[in-house]
């Protein structure tokens, strides 16, 4: 589906995974969501136009490589990704957590407690590299997996204790895995792990197109449609969002 502010322009491809209420498939089988509304309204005084695509996480990347005029609608920018993509500007935020079941009564803090536990995260994803550089060890206290899915049953099978996860995947992933997300709670929020989430592009966009998406996002945020958007979805707004 081509949303488009003016015909025969250069063509944006703005990428997400399924994640509803910032981007999803809807009863319309149209891409929808708060994000895609924000990638809309950005373009819309513009001469771009756009197209969105609504795929798992390993075609977001391959597209993210491969296709210049490809952009990720919220892209964690972590230390190792910063040189690896261009950055038009922050769409939102994933507050980071270590997740526990509720059933789990013991008094954990602070990161350095959670030592004393096993916590799991996804093997390859930069949840793993900021637990192993704050200590965890694996086969000690810290446990990777490949897939979400065995995350949420070790941790609901007392296999686990803490999962570290974000506020943009978890009741999806819970869902997705047939879990009750009554029985979790957010234990520990991590201040220091990244958390904006980026218009991520290729990293050879077109300069003037990159520019233009970066001071129309710019301009949503001045004039408060960024926080309009937001507000119409419900969300709540990053605390930077004054601030760009």
């Amino acid at each position: 589906m081509l949303y488009s502010a003016m015909c025969n322009a250069q063509t944006i491809t703005f990428v997400a995974e399924d994640l509803p209420p910032y981007h999803f498939i809807n009863q319309n089988n149209e891409p929808d969501g708060a994000l895609v509304d924000l990638a809309k309204a950005t373009l819309k005084n513009t001469k771009l136009t756009a197209k969105f695509e609504i795929i798992p996480m390993a075609r977001i990347f391959s597209l993210l490589k491969s296709n210049p005029n490809a952009v990720a609608l919220s892209l964690l920018k972590t230390p190792i990704r910063a040189k690896q993509f261009t950055w038009l500007g922050e769409s939102y935020f994933a507050d980071a957590y270590l997740v526990s079941l509720k059933s789990h009564t013991d008094e954990v803090s602070h990161l350095n407690h959670a030592k004393f536990y096993q916590v799991a995260t996804i093997r390859g994803y930069s949840s793993a590299t900021y637990l192993k550089n704050a200590g965890f060890v694996e086969g000690k206290n810290l446990v990777l997996v490949s897939y979400y899915q065995q995350l949420w049953q070790m941790l609901y099978k007392k296999r686990i204790d803490f999962v570290l996860t974000n506020t943009l995947t978890l009741n999806n992933e819970l869902k997705q895995s047939g879990l009750n997300p009554d029985l979790i709670t957010k234990r520990i929020h991590l201040s220091g792990y990244p958390s904006k989430l980026y218009f991520g592009a290729n990293i050879n966009i077109d300069k003037d197109s990159a520019s233009t998406i970066t001071q129309a996002l710019n301009t949503l945020k001045e004039t408060g449609e960024y926080q309009a958007i937001l507000q119409k979805w419900q969300l709540p707004l990053p605390s930077t969002a004054n601030k760009l």
